[in-house]
């Protein structure tokens, strides 16, 4: 009777390989050192799991793409990294700088961050888009999008698996919180006058000045400006290294945004200017439109029906603002509130030769195309945009893998295939060419 032991024996026939028959000098090209299973290796991947809506935090009508859209900073709201970007496509988009992606990574820097996309910076970013009743305070279409990923460049290699992971998410749902709290808690500012025309009427100081704008319901009203304030032909004051007199002539007509103001004590001043244009506008800044508010005066665009109203987001603004009024305040101290120029210095226009002049002395292109008439189309709103790609929301997940393999320097202990290093005589660089085979 057969013994337990030759039960687990199997007979099996000699394995003859390729080259047992065929004579050669190399031998050991190809040796069998022992028939042995290789040991298991485990390695830890990273994977992408989609997430179930029913499983998803915050869940809710959203859409993402996965196709990159293209931008531009338009402003930062707070100094912890809360933003606004602007999209020809699907005009404004919330950011934080914790979705920024500097050299291939998440940035952790955001004070570097927000150096390299100051306001007007182009940008790339991922984006996802929320609908619900609960966003009618942004816009007509009740919807609000949210920059997954910004960067600048080369798209990073990880960027989707990272932006729509579960830690980002989350982190983005908190931001989006964040800003509707701004929003129900009216801590914006608003814009009475958007880019009206307005003509400057004098100084107070070499800093302080008045804008005159006729107002078709009260008549001619007074703006104050300050020159931290004004832009020239896109560029600040400061830039052109001369006194604000002589860049900001007398006489010049600006565009304005403006808010409203009461001054104690301070007669004839009713708005107060928050941005001065002479020429060119630039992209940035410029004022968002929601629905709903006090309304704003904007004749140069096209306003959709209703109520509407324009507002800066930038959170420390209105102290900035303040700070300027205070300073009026002490000008005017002495006067009893009653405006008095300076016209030390200051330079004038007083026709359109000198405008012209004026204008080639700032080094602004001459001619060029005209914008065409009519109002202008309202860019700085959350736009309802169809996206192809349906819902997505994925997490990142570990798991660990197991494989085993004879080609492995790991194995070779265990046993296993080794390939002898083949030495390759060089024929004029490369392999014999092949015989071609005649008939």
């Amino acid at each position: 009777m057969p013994s337990d032991s030759d039960d687990e024996v199997e007979m099996m026939s000699d394995v003859e390989l390729s080259s047992d028959e065929e004579e050669s000098d190399e031998k050991d090209d190809v040796s069998l050192i022992v028939l042995k299973r290789p040991p298991a290796v485990v390695r830890t991947v990273q994977d992408v799991e989609v997430v179930e809506p029913g499983k998803r935090q915050g869940r809710g009508s959203a859409t993402f793409s996965a196709k990159e859209k293209l931008g531009y900073v338009k402003e930062y709201i707070e100094q912890e990294g809360l933003g606004m970007l602007l999209s020809k496509e699907l005009g404004l988009v919330l950011f934080h700088l914790d979705t920024v992606w500097m050299d291939g990574s998440t940035s952790k820097d955001k004070r570097r961050a927000k150096e390299r996309l100051a306001p007007g910076s182009e940008v790339c970013f991922l984006v996802r888009s929320f609908h619900g009743e609960e966003y009618k305070d942004l816009s007509e279409d009740k919807v609000v999008h949210q920059a997954v990923a910004v960067w600048f460049g080369i798209k990073p290699d990880t960027v989707l698996k990272v932006a729509m992971g579960e830690e980002n998410t989350r982190r983005l749902e908190e931001h989006r919180k964040t800003f509707m709290l701004y929003i129900r808690g009216e801590v914006f500012m608003r814009v009475s006058l958007v880019r009206v025309q307005a003509e400057v009427a004098g100084y107070l100081t070499d800093d302080l000045g008045i804008l005159e704008y006729k107002d078709d319901d009260r008549g001619k009203v007074n703006i104050l400006f300050h020159t931290d304030h004004v832009k020239v032909f896109k560029k600040d004051i400061r830039h052109y290294k001369k006194p604000a007199k002589k860049v900001l002539p007398v006489g010049c007509l600006v565009s304005t945004d403006a808010r409203s103001i009461h001054i104690s004590g301070v007669r004839n001043i009713q708005y107060q200017a928050i941005l001065v244009l002479a020429g060119d506008w630039p992209i940035t800044p410029h004022p968002t439109l929601f629905p709903g508010g006090k309304g704003s005066k904007a004749p140069k665009y096209d306003v959709p029906k209703g109520d509407f109203t324009f507002y800066y987001l930038e959170l420390a603004l209105e102290s900035r603002l303040k700070r300027k009024v205070d300073q009026l305040k002490e000008v005017l101290a002495g006067s009893k509130g009653n405006i008095t120029y300076d016209w030390r210095g200051v330079e004038y226009i007083r026709s359109k030769d000198q405008f012209l002049d004026w204008k080639e002395s700032m080094g602004a292109r001459m001619g060029g195309n005209r914008k065409p008439p009519g109002p202008r189309e309202v860019m700085d709103v959350f736009k309802s945009v169809r996206m192809v790609e349906e819902e997505v929301a994925v997490r990142v997940v570990d798991r660990e893998v197991e494989n085993r393999t004879w080609y492995s320097p790991e194995a070779w202990e265990h046993g296993g295939l080794k390939l002898k290093e083949e030495i390759k005589e060089e024929n004029c660089g490369g392999t014999p060419a092949k015989r071609v085979r005649r008939e």
